[in-house]
Formats: structure tokens, sequence, C-alpha cells
């Protein structure tokens, strides 16, 4: 386990004193800890990494110990072969992680949109799940039309091969796509992030990973598994986001996830982002409802 300042990061990647490297297996991952309490695990999207809880880290160690990794394939994180970027394997790699950190048992595991799905994998797969988990518009239905128009000839197995997403990463840093899908989001994030993920998308790795999860991403199996689901959930929802529409999220979950407690705010995909300290006291809601000391007693 070593620190983050062997030369991967750029020099003002946001809480770069706080990252570590951890390898395990063929994964060296990328991961930021901080604080001290009860253990949150923030869990980012496609396409994103851990930079995406920048603005929250700060407020929630505080209280608690965060770990907020990036997910295989994404960000800093190298390793990642096509095979495990599917989500049961990348639950069970997450899961080797926290018990390599062994920082306790998860109180909650917080997922944006691909990330709330792969924390439901990993409640079902786990033999002791978080006590509680929590999703910002999470990503369980298809890809709206003109998202899958932008991206499905990536999203292939020969456009996730390393000469197209290197052709794509320097398509990237010569033009105007990043700010685009963002933009897509209908989200309000200030400058600095957008300039993240601009950093972010001008690594083929990175590319190849996003691809490939969103590729490798079986929603159905968790789905149809919804009522197995123990601990408490709670989702945010935005009314405005284009990717995840509410709409269609809200009937998806009624049906297979209709335990869970369904918020919904004014915003797009990027709810946490560009509302951080709103989404840190929505988690700190949870992690203090009384539910939640019910829940802590069956695992």
């Amino acid at each position: 386990m070593t620190d983050a300042t062997n030369g991967l990061l750029p020099a003002d990647w946001p809480h770069r004193e706080l990252g570590r490297f951890v390898s395990i297996g063929p994964l060296d991952w990328h991961v930021v800890v901080a604080g001290s309490g009860p253990l949150v695990v923030l869990l980012h999207g496609s396409g994103s990494s851990a930079h995406s809880w920048a603005d929250l880290v700060p407020i929630l160690a505080t209280r608690y110990t965060i770990v907020a990794p990036d997910l295989p394939g994404h960000g800093f994180t190298r390793g990642a072969t096509r095979a495990s970027l599917t989500l049961p394997r990348a639950a069970q790699d997450l899961a080797l992680l926290l018990a390599r950190l062994d920082r306790g048992p998860c109180e909650l595991m917080v997922g944006h949109s691909a990330g709330a799905a792969l924390a439901l994998r990993f409640a079902l797969d786990s033999e002791r799940p978080p006590a509680a988990l929590m999703g910002f518009n999470p990503s369980l239905i298809p890809p709206p039309a003109a998202y899958l128009h932008l991206a499905a000839p990536f999203v292939t197995p020969l456009a996730t091969s390393m000469w197209a997403t290197a052709i794509l990463a320097g398509l990237s840093s010569h033009s105007r796509v990043i700010d685009r899908l963002l933009n897509s989001t209908q989200s309000d994030i200030p400058e600095h992030q957008r300039a993240r993920y601009r950093t972010l998308f001008r690594d083929p790795s990175h590319v190849r990973g996003t691809m490939g999860l969103m590729a490798g991403a079986d929603l159905v199996s968790i789905l149809e598994r919804g009522p197995e689901i123990i601990p408490p959930m709670t989702f945010v929802l935005g009314r405005n986001d284009r990717w995840v529409p509410a709409e269609e999220l809200r009937r998806i979950l009624g049906q297979y996830l209709p335990q869970a407690r369904l918020l919904e705010w004014e915003g797009g995909h990027l709810l946490h982002e560009a509302e951080p300290l709103r989404a840190a006291e929505l988690i700190q809601s949870v992690l203090d409802a009384p539910a939640l000391d019910g829940a802590r007693t069956r695992f």
C-alpha cells in the first residue's frame, strides 16, 4: 500500500494527499481514505472517478471514515481487464479492497448512477452487506436514445479495443465532446469539476474502462433479485435527468424495489456534484436515522 505521490495523479488533483494505491491481484486501486468513525463507501458512476465526491469528502470526514475508490478501469486504478468490467466481478474486487483496508463494517454505501447499481450488486453478493444503501440517480434502466446515439459506437468489443479508445481519447482532448456530454447531464457543475473530466477522458485506459463497464452491466439480474436486498435503501432522482429519466426510473424502482425510499430533487444527472452540501446533509440524515439502528443489528 503506497501513497498517491508517485507521479500518476496530477499535482492539482483533489485530495491527492489522502489518496493511496492498494495492489490486490491484477488491480492497483487508487482510493481516497479520509476521516474516522463509521465507514461510508462512496462509489462514482461510469466515466467518473473518486473526484466526483471531492466536495463531499471534507464534510463527511468530520464524522465518518470515508473510502472513495476509483472503480476498476476508471480514473487512476490500473490493471482492469475486459472480463473484470462487470458488476459481479467489480463487487467481488470491491469486497477484497474493503477487507484489505480493514476500516470496519460498512454503515452506508452510496453510489451515483452505475455506482448505485454496483452497491446493490455488492449488497446481494456480500456475506456482510452494508447496513444501508443510498443512490443518486441509480442507473437501473437503459440509457435514453439520444445517449445511445452518441455512445453506442464505442460500447462494442471492437470499439473498446486499445486502438479505438486511444482514438476517442485523442478526439476528446481536441474537441468539446466532454463538454457536450457534461451539458447533457443537465447539471450545473463548477468548471474545476469539468476540467477533471477532461483530464480523465484524455486517458485511453479510462475511456476503455468507461465503455467496458457500460457494456458489461447486467441490470436485469439485479432487479430480478430486488426483494432479496435487505438493507434500507434511499434513492434520489433528478427531475431533469435525461440520462436516467426520473419517470421511467420511478416505475422500475416501484416494480422491483418497492421497499426503497424515493426522493426527488430539481436537477440533472450529477446531483451530488451540483449540490454537494445538500447531498452530504442527506447522507448524514440517513446515517442518523433510527431505522439504521435496526439494520445494524441484523448483520
